[in-house]
Order: structure tokens, then sequence, then C-alpha cells
């Protein structure tokens, strides 16, 4: 099976030092990436040109970079708890696990079975904790 353009691209940023795979030495941690020294550059390059074009080349924008850790209340109320998710199934004869609304013609696109478990929401939202103590606030 030829690899997909994602995967060559992957492929050519690990091997030129674009992207290092997280934790590699341990094991590495799925879907999370380090950028090299390359990567860095590329990546920095990118974020000046979108800040450029989005706040400075606009009269009608202001920056501000705000902290991805915040109260709670602010994820309800901007709607990311409740709405914050993908459709997921599983394909019951391969275990392939798809977004259900980037299926083509309900079939799995590992294997092309229909048989397929029921939509569920996957919360793209991730638990964490502030200081020594849990709650719910």
């Amino acid at each position: 099976m030829a690899a997909s353009s994602l995967e060559k691209i992957v492929s050519l940023c690990k091997r030129r030092g674009f992207i290092f795979p997280n934790s590699e030495i341990y094991g590495g941690l799925g879907s999370t990436w380090d950028y090299g020294p390359l990567g860095v550059e590329l990546k920095n390059n990118v974020k000046r040109a979108w800040w450029r074009s989005v706040v400075y080349d606009r009269e009608d924008m202001e920056g501000q970079d705000a902290a991805i850790i915040m109260n709670r209340l602010v994820w309800r109320y901007s709607g990311h708890e409740a709405t914050f998710s993908d459709p997921l199934v599983d394909c019951k004869e391969c275990g392939k696990r798809s977004r259900a609304d980037h299926l083509v013609d309900g079939k799995c696109g590992n294997c092309g079975s229909t048989n397929l478990t029921e939509p569920r929401n996957f919360n793209l939202m991730f638990k964490t904790t502030v200081g020594p103590v849990e709650s719910d606030e």
C-alpha cells in the first residue's frame, strides 16, 4: 500500500530533523511531536507571518496571548465542554476507529465493512488539575 501524502511529509520532516517523536527514548507518546532546530525556525516563521497578517495588517484586531489552562467556567460558557467533540465509530470487523463524519458511504476506510458501532461523541478536552487538590471547580 502506498504511503499517503501526509505520511510522506511526516517521514521527510523526521529525516530532515524538523520534528521528532515526543519522548522517543522512553517509547514515545502517540501523536505528539517535538520540534528540531529547523522545525523551530519554520514554526516561528509561520507564527510571525500569521501574526503579521491577522494582527498587524488589520486595524480591527488586537493581539492577545492567553493561558490555555483557565477557570472551568470559561470552557463551559464558551461551549467547549459540551460541543468540542468528534463522533467516533469502531469497525466490528477490523477494529479500526474512525470519525463517523469522515466515512465514505458509511464504510470502514480500512476494510470496507459497514458493520460499525453506533456513533458516540469523544470529548476532545482533557482533564487537568491545578494545585495539590483535585476539585470539580
